[in-house]
């Protein structure tokens, strides 16, 4: 038997341009530090006027997941959405955002739901309805304050730091998905609880001691995806923030992995003062959380750090090893500064990588490596162009392969001129063996400043 969808309306009228509340609105990878019950939201497609979503939020206290299809009408300012998959006890749901301009200049905004409950069971439509409104009511009085921020001092502040893992990035994604064992395994963690009743959803409580000895306690809940990242949103936070979202990322890189800790936050403006004093700025709450939220992070990434290298069991070459990497790069290089970009692609294996910062696409196979440098532009005529490698450090890896980080410059020295700085780069290697000497498979230079 088919039921007439049950429907609601909630409205709320915004001081802020129309075109501003709906840009709040259609930016849904922001909605975890606009709307307070959101998570996350992962984007499955994206076209000009429709798209895919996967939403994660609270409602009535318990963790929700779905995937919401949504057409986006900018002309009218309209937004309709609909879920594709939904979860007990919601069967169907849907609805639409409308931002209608008042003569004022101001906003109103009409969010309109229509669902259908499991079974039509009275209770499913009454635990629906409960969310509906409680969640209605916090993302439509949230949206009034984020448009009131627009533009400001106050809008959200993001910021990352991150750590090179010498160690694969399994190994390090291991250490942040445990956090359960923090407080045996980082100083700055008092205590922990961890929960996960559903399986990739974390219930964290925490206390961390600050710099001075203090303790505060801190409440999250973490969305682990496939893809290795957890993303997370404090529900319980400390004064001087009002919102705060963050994530964890591991990329895998070809000498290794880096971890990456990215944090957004809204300042609570009313307690700046009683937090900083009574002199004190939101731009001083930005550089003070900076420090404080930072600190944590690189302390845990690099307690990460220690814990992937021991257990990915990388451990520095020889001696004998270590100096034919040496004379290997010396080789190398002295190649590349007498212009023979034949000899240097060939240091490279048949189906070497070589891939700069700079590049869209990394350039593969020895034949395209040796046709790119050939098409390099030629230094003036009398400028000498010669290329430093600093000392690199090398660790054999489990596959066998020897991976190596060092840092080089590229030097021009015009005629008659001192000699000028080009680039500054940290790079990667994975070597392989090539009898007693060696070739790259896989090169990865990063240009300091990009």
């Amino acid at each position: 038997m088919s039921h007439a969808p049950h429907t609601t309306e909630h409205t709320i009228t915004v001081a802020a341009a129309p075109e501003t509340v709906f840009a709040l609105v259609e930016r849904a990878g922001d909605w975890p530090h606009v709307f307070p019950p959101t998570l996350h939201v992962e984007y499955l497609e994206r076209a000009d006027d429709e798209e895919r979503l996967r939403i994660w939020a609270t409602a009535n206290g318990e963790v929700k997941s779905w995937t919401s299809r949504r057409v986006l009408d900018r002309a009218g300012l309209r937004i309709r959405f609909r879920q594709e998959v939904s979860q007990d006890p919601v069967a169907a749901m849907g609805g639409e955002w409308i931002v209608e301009p008042l003569p004022d200049g101001g906003s109103r905004v009409r969010l309109l739901h229509d669902f259908r409950a499991v079974d039509d069971l009275e209770h499913h439509v009454a635990w629906i309805r409960k969310a509906i409104e409680q969640n209605s009511a916090a993302e439509l009085a949230a949206l009034a304050s984020a448009a009131r921020r627009a533009g400001t001092e106050e809008e959200p502040y993001t910021f990352e730091d991150s750590v090179r893992v010498d160690a694969p990035a399994e190994e390090v994604r291991t250490f942040l998905r445990e956090a359960g064992q923090w407080q045996e395994r980082l100083p700055h963690v008092a205590r922990v609880l961890l929960e996960e009743d559903t399986p990739g959803v974390q219930h964290l409580r925490m206390d961390t001691r600050g710099p001075d000895g203090s303790t505060h306690t801190t409440a999250s809940i973490r969305i682990c995806l496939p893809d290795g990242r957890i993303t997370y949103k404090q529900s319980q936070t400390p004064a001087l923030m009002s919102v705060h979202t963050g994530e964890w990322t591991v990329r895998e890189t070809p000498w290794g992995s880096v971890a990456v800790s990215r944090h957004t936050v809204v300042v609570n403006p009313g307690a700046v003062t009683k937090v900083l004093g009574a002199s004190a700025t939101v731009a001083d709450a930005h550089a003070f959380i900076r420090d404080a939220l930072g600190g944590n992070s690189t302390i845990t990434m690099r307690h990460a750090k220690e814990f992937a290298e021991r257990q990915g069991r990388t451990e520095p070459v020889g001696p004998a090893e270590y100096a034919s990497i040496q004379q290997f790069y010396a080789r190398q290089t002295r190649l590349l500064d007498e212009g023979d970009g034949a000899g240097w692609a060939g240091t490279f294996t048949d189906d070497g990588v070589f891939d700069q910062s700079a590049f869209t696409e990394p350039v593969r196979g020895r034949a395209s490596i040796a046709s790119a440098v050939r098409k390099r532009p030629a230094p003036p005529p009398g400028t000498v162009r010669r290329h430093w490698l600093g000392l690199p450090a090398a660790w054999r890896f489990p596959d066998g392969s020897v991976r190596t980080g060092y840092d080089a410059l590229v030097v021009s020295t015009p005629a008659g001129a001192a000699p000028v700085l080009r680039l500054s780069t940290t790079c990667g290697d994975v070597l392989v063996a090539d009898g007693d000497s060696w070739l790259v498979r896989h090169r990865y230079v990063g240009h300091d400043g990009q």
